[in-house]
This record gives C-alpha cells, sequence and structure tokens, in this order.
C-alpha cells in the first residue's frame, strides 16, 4: 500500500464520497433558496415600510389641512366681525391699501 492511500483511505467510488457530494449539493441549494428567501423578504419589508410611511404622511396632511382650514374659518369670521363693527375705517384701510397696490404695480 502506498503512502497516499494510508493518508487518504478514500477512493472515488467511495459511497462516503458520493454523499459529501451530495450533501454539497443539497447545501449549495439550500443555501441558494435563503438568500432568495432572505432578498425577497427584504423587498416585502422594504415595501411595508414604505407604504407605512406614506399612509402617516397621507395622515399628517390631512390634519395639517383641517388645522389650516380651522384657522382660516376663524381668521374670516374675525376679519367679518371687524368690518361689521367698523365699516368705514375698514374701507378706508381697504382704499388705501389698493392705492399703495397700485401705486407699487405701476413702477
Amino acid at each position: 500500500m502506498s503512502a497516499a492511500a494510508k493518508i487518504h483511505p478514500f477512493d472515488e467510488s467511495s459511497p462516503d464520497l458520493a454523499a459529501i457530494v451530495s450533501d454539497l449539493a443539497s447545501l449549495r441549494r439550500d443555501i441558494t433558496a435563503l438568500t432568495d428567501h432572505l432578498k425577497i423578504g427584504a423587498i416585502n419589508g422594504a415595501k411595508g415600510a414604505a407604504q407605512d410611511t406614506a399612509g402617516y404622511l397621507g395622515d399628517e396632511a390631512e390634519r395639517l389641512y383641517g388645522t389650516l382650514a380651522a384657522q382660516g374659518e376663524r381668521s374670516m369670521k374675525a376679519i367679518g366681525r371687524q368690518v361689521e363693527e367698523q365699516p368705514i375705517m375698514s374701507l378706508l384701510l381697504a382704499f388705501a391699501l389698493g392705492f399703495a397696490g397700485s401705486r407699487w404695480l405701476s413702477r
């Protein structure tokens, strides 16, 4: 028996070597499947996070619109009360603003 045969007692026709090759091929397929699964999971996670963020931004936009609409309504009521209480002063103020605006725009 040669020295190489004593160090590596397996020959290429050994059933153990075939099992190892088969196990390695199976391991390679499993790793590929796991990698694909992780990629899909990451994509789905990112898509879910984007949808959650978009929903949050939509809710915040609706809340902000509601707040601004309410403030505008209050301002309009306050201006209406001021005009009703002091109509002459409101008319003079409107005339002065119109006159100043026309002078400014004519230049």
